[in-house]
């Protein structure tokens, strides 16, 4: 795995700040998601049906929806690979 550091902007440091929010949202959604899920319940959605259920948050909140939805979606993809 590559590393790298940031030596952000002024300017673009709270938009990074934001990008890390958005992600951090999404990973709890998901860890809440799966955190409901007992033996006899169906299983907790996958990557497909949370991008799906993520377009739709995005559509109800103006907040989640300001951001990245890459950045957002890759937050789902690491989650599933966690």
């Amino acid at each position: 795995m590559s590393r790298f550091r940031l030596y952000p902007t002024p300017a673009q440091e709270p938009q990074m700040l934001l990008h890390c929010a958005h992600a951090r949202y999404v990973w709890n959604l998901a860890v809440e998601q799966h955190a409901h899920w007992r033996p006899g319940r169906r299983s907790a959605p996958g990557f497909a049906e949370q991008c799906r259920q993520l377009t739709q948050a995005r559509r109800e909140s103006e907040w989640l929806d300001a951001g990245n939805a890459d950045v957002q979606q890759q937050a789902l993809k690491d989650f599933g690979k966690a």
